[in-house]
């Protein structure tokens, strides 16, 4: 969850004003003092102050340009014989300003809009609602950037995979950047996996258009292709969606998978290095359906398909070695 989706409104307001308050005396001591009170009253206040500073520190570099809501703000100013009530009136109004102009500038509909992180720690999965109706899911160990504004909807993965479920709308596109791959939804529900060499693409429901450097391709419903970091489009890795997207059931699926792929896949969930010595056994292939959170579950039942044996080095270390093998 980002530190937007985490706050009240009103505590929003009330961050805004106390930003203003602290900028027209800081050194007011008994300001300064309920300021810390206030912080200390609620988590959520915390998360606030730092959103709204980070909304005022980006507004800075146009401090020099006009714009009539944020000068209107800047102009509140109570003077010294005004009454402690009659300050908060006026620093209110300010609040009231200066969160029109954040919404007209940094809200999801925006002119400019705002960005939000959001990840996954391994093991993890999240489902987000965005602010436009679509859906985000992100996978284990998964980054995403999110930058929605009143013209176009964008996502960064920086890391990892996730899945959309995307509210069509022409006037504001939807694409998906990973990599040196552009990916454009026209109403639809894909996956988007960030992988070490290349960028894997699973469309579920209606239609993309992935954009590489040179070449464009559209896939439809029940289509799988990825992008290369050589710019090149290549098969996907799986066979179908249900394989591609089980995950988002706790499942991984293998159909003839080589043991050494699956094993950096069983790795993307566990903090846990899974070593592999002989490279003889790297080429065995693996059949089957297993539950991505049950780590030794998933290594005893790979043990029992293929000729290999699990041997535990510490905690964090599993070295997979030939049966029979001292």
């Amino acid at each position: 969850m980002s530190d937007i989706d985490s706050i009240s409104q009103t505590a929003r307001d009330q961050a805004i004003a106390w930003l203003l308050r602290l900028r027209d005396a800081p050194a007011d001591t008994q300001s300064r003092r309920a300021f810390a009170a206030w912080l200390a009253a609620d988590p959520s206040h915390q998360t606030a102050y730092r959103q709204v500073q980070a909304q005022w520190d980006w507004m800075e570099p146009l401090k020099h340009q006009s714009f009539r809501a944020r000068d209107a703000a800047l102009r509140y100013r109570p003077t010294a014989r005004q009454s402690s009530g009659r300050k908060w009136l006026i620093y209110a109004a300010a609040a009231t300003v200066l969160l029109g102009v954040g919404l007209a500038i940094f809200s999801p509909q925006g002119w400019y809009g705002f960005p939000h992180s959001y990840n996954t720690g391994k093991g993890q999965r999240q489902v987000l609602a965005l602010s436009d109706g679509s859906e985000l899911e992100l996978n284990t160990d998964t980054e995403v950037r999110v930058h929605f504004n009143r013209a176009q909807r964008h996502v960064d993965l920086i890391r990892g995979e996730a899945f959309f479920k995307v509210t069509h709308n022409a006037d504001r596109p939807f694409s998906v950047r990973a990599g040196n791959l552009s990916v454009r939804d026209i109403g639809t529900a894909f996956d988007v996996y960030k992988q070490a060499d290349r960028v894997s693409v699973a469309v579920q429901e209606g239609v993309v258009e992935m954009a590489g450097q040179s070449e464009n391709r559209e896939l439809k419903a029940g289509q799988q292709l990825a992008y290369g970091d050589d710019e090149r489009f290549v098969p996907a890795t799986t066979n179908d969606i249900a394989t591609a997207t089980a995950w988002r059931q706790g499942k991984l699926i293998f159909n003839g998978r080589r043991l050494a792929e699956v094993l950096a896949e069983i790795g993307r969930y566990h903090d846990v290095q899974i070593r592999l010595p002989d490279p003889k056994l790297a080429e065995l292939r693996v059949n089957g359906s297993f539950r991505n959170a049950q780590l030794d579950s998933m290594l005893n039942a790979v043990a029992t398909l293929l000729p290999i044996s699990v041997k535990r080095i510490g905690e964090r270390e599993i070295v997979l070695e030939a049966a029979g093998t001292h």
